[in-house]
């Protein structure tokens, strides 16, 4: 442990037991916001006249100068390292004041909160970009046919866009979370101290506003002790992951030669070590597995966080570089998603054959019970039964199902079933199906058309709030530059 603590009382301590606890490595992700924290932090000091101006000017000068993570052999954290280096080039007697009314327990919990709010901004305009794509794609593909499942099997037909459209629904409801987060996590700790505040008159609102924070953590140990946003936030991504798992899981089988409906570029395509003929979905394959990390990282930060006792515990050290793997990670996934979702080639669905006529099967019971006026459940079982023959035959005569439906209704109806020529003649266009769906949220081209334009300028509102977040960030880092340049 560094000196400028250890001098204190404790004497020097062991090396090893120093190397153990130090996060000095993880907290790179930490020094930028770290940096701009202490210079907040000592503008306050100065402008409330708590510290004398020319301590101010040269801890301000000494923070300004520090470019990079001071390297420190003593210091087993981003927080004893600056202190250390400001020391150095402020002077003892000006440096010492840096850590006054304030702790590592509340700089740490604000300078995870202000990264992580980066990151969280970053992982938002991200998912506008695939939201945006999806939307796309959509309306490209609002009338392209393909075939629903349902436990894996052929069930009915729908269309490429009415089936991105439940994902673009999913991932935005994962944005609309994120957003959520976002009031939550932009709360400043900063003044809370170690955990029960200081008699020093600090000005916490106006750090707080310095720093791009909406409002303060207000009781101080909620504010240096809990994590409740970090296991929000993994939360969060845990749920975006498992959306985003199951499209990826969908696109692999899609891509398989048996299925055929989606095929990649071969730039996003790779090959085996041994089979020259193999296009393997390895870029899908991996959006998959790395929509692991936020989910092993939520299990971890919560058995972590799940009986510590209240105060701050170097146990929450270890759940910060969690968030930073889950942020990599999640950010890499929506980048290559977009890319895959603008780039696949999607590849029509062959309407005849035993299957795509087989999934017409629930609307044929439908016009059985329109135009005969049977219930749905014995329309249901006369189709039903008219399925299991036809797919005995195995001869792929399409005609062969209007007969068989035909022959089933005159056993159940007799002659009642002259009234259902025309109509099934009908039955065997998947698309006439598709296009004469009635229901809200249908995959009807029209429905979907609506659905998507309500959700273009739904997009549109997104933008503007996304912006607001980030001018407002913006606009407080030139404040503090301003107060700091005035100061020093």
């Amino acid at each position: 442990m560094s000196s400028l603590y250890r001098r204190s009382g404790l004497g020097p301590a062991q090396k090893d037991a120093t190397q153990f606890i130090s996060s000095i490595e993880a907290d790179r992700m930490l020094f930028e916001s770290v940096i701009e924290i202490n210079k907040a932090h000592v503008v306050m000091l100065g402008r409330n006249r708590i510290v004398a101006r020319k301590h101010v000017r040269k801890i301000l000068r000494a923070l300004t100068q520090i470019r990079a993570m001071p390297k420190s052999g003593e210091a087993e954290d981003v927080h004893v390292a600056v202190e250390e280096d400001v020391t150095r080039r402020a002077g003892s007697p000006s440096g010492g004041y840096l850590q006054l009314a304030k702790s590592r327990n509340d700089q740490v919990a604000t300078a995870i909160r202000m990264r992580l709010r980066s990151e969280t901004l970053e992982i938002m305009d991200l998912l506008i970009g695939l939201l945006a794509e999806l939307q796309r794609t959509i309306m490209r593909h609002h009338r392209t046919l393909m075939i629903g499942r349902t436990h894996m099997q052929p069930a009915e037909p729908t269309t490429y866009g009415h089936y991105l459209m439940s994902f673009h629904d999913a991932i935005l409801r994962d944005f609309q979370r994120l957003e959520e987060f976002y009031t939550r996590l932009n709360l400043s700790p900063m003044g809370a101290c170690a955990l029960a505040g200081t008699s020093v008159p600090i000005d916490r609102d106006m750090v707080a506003a310095l720093l791009g924070f909406d409002a303060l953590v207000e009781n101080s140990l909620d504010a240096t002790g809990s994590r409740d946003f970090a296991l929000e936030f993994l939360a969060d991504m845990t749920q975006l992951a498992v959306d985003i798992s199951r499209l990826a899981e969908d696109l692999v089988f899609y891509m398989t030669p048996e299925a055929n409906r989606l095929e990649l570029p071969r730039d996003l395509s790779f090959t085996s070590s041994i089979m020259p003929q193999k296009k393997n979905p390895d870029v899908v394959e991996l959006i998959r597995a790395r929509c692991t990390v936020p989910i092993g990282a939520f299990s971890q930060t919560a058995t972590i966080l799940h009986s510590l006792p209240t105060g701050y515990n170097l146990d929450l050290q270890e759940v910060t570089p969690s968030i930073w793997d889950t942020c990599k990670a999640m950010q890499e996934v929506a980048r290559i998603l977009r890319t895959t979702i603008s780039r696949a080639k999607v590849k029509p669905v062959e309407t005849d054959g035993v299957i795509p006529t087989l999934t017409a099967a629930t609307e044929t019971a439908n016009i059985l019970v329109a135009e005969l006026g049977v219930p749905f459940r014995l329309a249901h079982q006369i189709i039903a039964s008219a399925a299991i023959e036809f797919m005995k035959d195995k001869s792929n005569n399409v005609d062969l199902w209007s007969q068989l439906i035909l022959q089933k209704t005159r056993e159940k109806l007799g002659n009642r079933y002259r009234r259902l020529g025309s109509r099934l003649a009908k039955a065997g266009n998947l698309a006439s199906l598709v296009a004469n769906k009635k229901s809200i949220g249908s995959p009807s081209p029209r429905e979907t058309l609506r659905l998507l334009r309500k959700r273009e300028i739904n997009l549109q509102r997104i933008v503007k709030r996304q912006s607001a977040r980030q001018r407002y960030q913006l606009l407080a880092k030139r404040r503090l530059q301003k107060e700091v340049g005035r100061l020093s």
